[in-house]
C-alpha cells in the first residue's frame, strides 16, 4: 500500500516539475526570438535618412519574429490547458515531452535562418517543418495521456479531449500548407501565417455548434419520451 502511494506521490511531482521546466523553455524561446533581431552598427549622429533606412529594412526581419513569438504563444497557452488537465505523468509522457520541449526550443534558431535568408525558400520550408514537428509531438503527447484517461482526470469528458485534439493538430496541418505555399512562391510565406488564428476560430465554432445541437436533440428526446 505504502510502496502504491509512493509511486503515485512520486508521478503526481514529476508532473509538476515537468509543468515547470515547460514554461522556463516557453519564456527562453520567446526571449530568444527577441535576440534574432539585428541592430545596425554604431552610428556617430546618424542622419533622419539613415535611421530611416534602417527601420524600413526591419520591416521584414520583425515580420519574422512577429511569427515566431506568436507559434510559441499559441503552443504555450495549448501548453497550459492541457496541464490543467493532467494529474500525473509517467517516463514515456516525459520523454515525449522533452521531445516536444527541445523542438519547441528550437524555433528561434529557425526564425534566425529566416531573417538571416529571407529571400530563400529552403529555410522557410525547415521552419515549417519544425512546426510541424512540434505540433506533431504535443499531439502524441495528448493522445498518449488521454487514452483510457491514463494520466489525466477521470471526470474529462470525451469532447473536451476530442476538440483539444483537433485544436492542436491545426498547427501542423497549418505548417504544412505554408511549406506548399514556400514551394510555389516563398515571398507569400510570411503573410499566409497571420491567417493562424482563422482555424482556431472556425474549429472551435464548429465544435460548440455541434455540442449545443447534441444537446437539444437530447433534451427534445427525453421531452417526448416524458
Amino acid at each position: 500500500m505504502n510502496e502504491a502511494q509512493d509511486n503515485n506521490s512520486a508521478q503526481n511531482s514529476s508532473i509538476v516539475r515537468l509543468g515547470r521546466i515547460a514554461d522556463i523553455i516557453f519564456a527562453l524561446a520567446m526571449a530568444q526570438c527577441f535576440f534574432t533581431l539585428g541592430f545596425p552598427e554604431e552610428l556617430q549622429q546618424p542622419t533622419n535618412s539613415e535611421v530611416f533606412r534602417f527601420l524600413l529594412a526591419q520591416v521584414k526581419p520583425l515580420t519574422s519574429y512577429a511569427i515566431a513569438f506568436v507559434i510559441v504563444g499559441y503552443y504555450w497557452l495549448d501548453h497550459i490547458k492541457q496541464f490543467r488537465y493532467y494529474k500525473k505523468s509517467d517516463d514515456i509522457h516525459i520523454s515525449l515531452y522533452l521531445l516536444y520541449l527541445m523542438s519547441m526550443f528550437l524555433i528561434p534558431y529557425s526564425d534566425t535562418l529566416v531573417i538571416y535568408f529571407p529571400g530563400n525558400a529552403i529555410v522557410k520550408i525547415c521552419f515549417s517543418v519544425n512546426t510541424t514537428l512540434i505540433g506533431l509531438l504535443s499531439f502524441a503527447n495528448w493522445t498518449y495521456a488521454t487514452h483510457k484517461h491514463r494520466l489525466i482526470t477521470p471526470d474529462l469528458d470525451s469532447k473536451t479531449i476530442i476538440l483539444t485534439r483537433w485544436i492542436i493538430l491545426i498547427e501542423p496541418v497549418f505548417s504544412l500548407f505554408t511549406i506548399a505555399v514556400a514551394i510555389i512562391d516563398q515571398s507569400w510565406w510570411e503573410y499566409v501565417w497571420f491567417l493562424l488564428p482563422i482555424p482556431y476560430l472556425l474549429t472551435e465554432k464548429i465544435f460548440r455548434k455541434n455540442y449545443v445541437d447534441k444537446n437539444e436533440q437530447d433534451n427534445n428526446y427525453f421531452e417526448n419520451k416524458v
